[in-house]
């Protein structure tokens, strides 16, 4: 699963790399350019990495550019030492702990929770003008992109929600309804009005003319975010990740704004999502908003240590 965002497509500037091939025959093949083994000795963020990840939630945060763990059809650049840290302190305390304080068991993230959390620096771009910002495979591992433009010294909630935090519990919430299924009468609702790939693309009835599909747009057919319109399963864990991390007051709004039919099927759909994750998981989703936006405050406030581990 890939969670998206529009990006705006100012100008693109592509620069060649040469390299030359070595003729010669005289290659010594015995020996290897690179010293010592492929292993990397660990330093003081890999030792907290396991105090603070792996030991008590078994999940391998990974944060050093890996072939094997990175999507080959983006090119795509290293999380920053210092960047890494500081985005692994914050989604300790404002994911992993939000989950341990709304379900008082220390065991439900050990046990549902993928089991690497894979960072990097860039975003990946698509050709169509999207952006990917996470996926999600198998329920085994989350990736989280741009890591590089985490700002210890200029936080911004809305952009810690839009690039990791609404995606964490995106993708969560994608683990959680494919263990155990939700209510397959969510899919009924606005079953015509789901896109596909097109999501991000409004075209006029009338004249046929496209413009950009905004998160308002989708508000209007019935949807939380225009993403959510691609099919069922990304609506359902949309109305998840977009309640938990907004306020009341966001919520109450994007109702009003919606208009009476799309706040209609709005509130159905969120009736069945509400109710999925009480009485299938006993998590209250009021109970998991309040701990994580009272947990994005004491991020903004400068009350939890984000400092580089040396």
């Amino acid at each position: 699963m890939k969670r998206y965002i529009v990006y705006s497509l100012l100008a693109l500037a592509v620069s060649g790399l040469f390299v030359s091939c070595n003729q010669d025959t005289d290659i010594d093949y015995g020996n290897s350019i690179f010293e010592g083994g492929s292993e990397t000795a660990q330093n003081a963020f890999d030792r907290w990495i396991q105090n603070n990840y792996t030991g008590p939630y078994n999940i391998q945060l990974k944060y050093h550019m890996e072939d094997k763990e990175s999507d080959m059809t983006h090119v795509l650049v290293p999380a920053t030492y210092e960047k890494s840290v500081v985005l692994a302190k914050i989604v300790k305390h404002v994911w992993l702990e939000a989950y341990d304080e709304t379900t008082g068991n220390p065991d439900f993230l050990r046990h549902y929770v993928p089991k690497i959390l894979h960072f990097v620096g860039s975003p990946a771009f698509e050709d169509n003008g999207t952006m990917v910002v996470g996926t999600a495979e198998g329920g085994m591992k989350i990736t989280l992109y741009n890591v590089n433009d985490v700002d210890p010294k200029n936080i911004s909630i809305d952009i810690l929600n839009e690039y990791y935090f609404q995606t964490m519990h995106h993708e969560f919430a994608h683990i959680l309804h494919q263990t155990k299924s939700f209510d397959p009468s969510f899919e009924r609702i606005t079953e015509n009005a789901y896109v596909g790939a097109d999501w991000y693309i409004k075209t006029d009835p009338v004249t046929g003319a496209s413009s950009s599909r905004s998160d308002k747009d989708a508000w209007l057919e019935g949807f939380v975010t225009a993403y959510a319109m691609s099919e069922p399963r990304e609506d359902f864990v949309e109305n998840i990740s977009m309640y938990v991390t907004n306020t009341e007051t966001y919520w109450d709004d994007m109702l009003t704004n919606a208009g009476d039919t799309g706040r209609a099927l709005i509130q159905r759909k969120f009736d069945i999502v509400y109710n999925y994750m009480l009485q299938t998981w006993n998590i209250d989703l009021d109970r998991l908003r309040e701990a994580v936006l009272r947990r994005q405050n004491e991020i903004a406030k400068g009350e939890v240590d984000l400092s580089v581990i040396q």
